[in-house]
């Protein structure tokens, strides 16, 4: 009699499941889902997208070697690379929000002046990778790895900056004395 209850109710679960999981799919392949990028998303889709991409991110950039110090040379030429491919999208170093960043779904973070959250190995992992469904791009075939390493260790000195609540960035020689005289 327990063998037959426990079938009935594990069978019944189990029916259950494929019916949501069959409505879903209906639900999704008659288009009902909204996808226009200048909608407001729900807030399931929100949550669930950001801890997606966080969670994916720190496990593929866990793989990745930690970037060594750079010298201002080195974040001189982070800042030249940021001004000419990133701040389109990201923000001007003078904290300028970029128009064309803000229409993107999901808006591209603006870096200067605002504080982002992901490590060193992160930073560098996104810009060599990029985010799928969205506007970030991959630039692994553009850039070098070494050119990838000074852009994310310039990128990671704004976030710094931002955590120092300094209104506006500051120059990559002053990036590179914080980066030497701070603790990690």
């Amino acid at each position: 009699m327990k063998k037959q209850v426990l079938y009935v109710s594990l069978s019944m679960l189990l029916l259950a499941l494929l019916v949501a999981l069959a409505l879903l799919l209906g639900v999704a392949r008659a288009g009902l889902v909204p996808v226009q990028a200048d909608a407001a998303p729900s807030a399931l889709e929100k949550r669930f997208f950001a801890m997606t991409v966080r969670a994916s991110v720190a496990r593929n950039a866990a793989g990745e070697s930690k970037a060594d110090s750079l010298a201002g040379e080195d974040l001189q030429s982070g800042a030249e690379i940021y001004k000419g491919m990133c701040a389109q999208c990201h923000g001007q170093l003078n904290g300028k929000p970029s128009v064309i960043g803000a229409s993107f779904y999901p808006p591209a973070p603006q870096l200067p002046g605002h504080s982002m959250g992901y490590s060193d190995a992160e930073v560098f992992w996104i810009v060599k990778h990029g985010i799928r469904n969205t506007a970030m791009p991959a630039w692994r075939s553009l850039l070098s790895d070494d050119e990838i390493r000074k852009v994310a260790a310039f990128v990671k000195g704004l976030d710094v900056s931002a955590k120092g609540n300094e209104a506006k960035p500051d120059t990559p020689a002053a990036l590179s004395e914080r980066q030497r005289t701070e603790p990690e």
